[in-house]
């Protein structure tokens, strides 16, 4: 589903001309976004893995920006990831994070015996800078370049960006190398990149893993398999790498926050009982696709007050 067939669907249902001024592009897109990346989570349809090297001591690692939730279970129903030692593999599993820290656990041993998820407390730094290269504007999208960048330690697809210089403020799309990013932006002079253009990237949110108790040696490697957020779509020939083929589903998501921002909650509802239809269909078929359970029945003991399971 690309861009212009996406907005195509959203005018139809919104009985929209191209020419509206009502329905603006960036705000469009951002609908869009959203509703992708709820349909994604509640079909768990992309999946990604990360592989995190663990730090002697160290208990927290942060997760990569596009990281939505965690997805493989054991039999008991128990979130897990597979650590590996450099001689074996141990599968860890999933602790509330309340239970951690109310054990304190802070003796750190060789393999970890649980891990939780948290939020990275603290606001992430922006990045700033001038463009050194001029990007133009081609199909919605143009390229940052940055000669004294480190773009790829620094930025994430799916993170803030403003032109300060051009009044223009967008997505990061695709983090090209350390000194090139694809962005798509909104609301400028010309939407594109000049030599000499002053940036501001404002990093989105992130999470982190917990082990516990710490790793005590350095080197070792946790795999992280989670459902991963879809690369945004803000532009007319990108398109979402999600297996379903209507573009009704992320239109009719859109349609519905246009409609409440209109004071229309009636048709609202209907196009949001839409968006949930087709998620609960496509749900469906892609559980059976990936031959996955809809549901299991999680037998394990009720949790004691910390939080552990025994």
């Amino acid at each position: 589903m690309d861009g212009e067939s996406l907005l195509y669907k959203l005018r139809q249902l919104l009985s929209e001309s191209s020419g509206s001024s009502w329905l603006d592009d960036r705000t469009t897109y951002d609908y869009l976004y959203e509703g992708a990346k709820g349909f994604v989570a509640r079909t768990d349809c992309l999946t990604a893995s990360q592989t995190i090297t663990t730090v002697a001591e160290q208990s927290a690692y942060t997760l990569n920006a596009d990281f939505l939730h965690l997805y493989l279970t054991n039999d008991s129903n128990q979130f897990y990831l597979k650590y590996y030692d450099g001689s074996g593999y141990t599968f860890i599993t999933f602790r509330e994070y309340d239970g951690i820290y109310y054990a304190n656990q802070t003796t750190s041993k060789s393999i970890p015996d649980h891990f939780a998820i948290g939020d990275v407390q603290n606001v992430p730094a922006q990045v700033t800078g001038t463009c050194t290269s001029a990007g133009a504007l081609s199909n919605g999208e143009a390229v940052l370049t940055d000669s004294t960048a480190a773009f790829t330690t620094y930025v994430s697809v799916g993170d803030t960006i403003h032109n300060t210089t051009d009044s223009a403020h967008g997505v990061v799309i695709d983090v090209t190398t350390a000194t090139a990013i694809r962005t798509a932006m909104f609301g400028g002079t010309d939407n594109d990149w000049d030599g000499s253009d002053a940036y501001i990237i404002v990093p989105q949110g992130r999470l982190r893993l917990i082990v516990d108790p710490p790793s005590s040696t350095s080197g070792h490697s946790i795999y992280v398999p989670y459902v991963q957020c879809p690369v945004p779509v803000y532009s007319s020939y990108r398109q979402y790498r999600i297996p379903i083929r209507s573009p009704e589903v992320l239109a009719s998501f859109a349609a519905w926050k246009y409609k409440y921002r209109d004071r229309e909650p009636n048709f609202g509802d209907a196009l949001y009982k839409m968006y949930e239809g087709e998620i609960r269909l496509a749900g469906e078929k892609l559980r059976k696709g990936f031959q996955r359970k809809g549901f299991r029945v999680n037998f394990t003991k009720q949790s004691s007050r910390d939080r552990s399971y025994r």
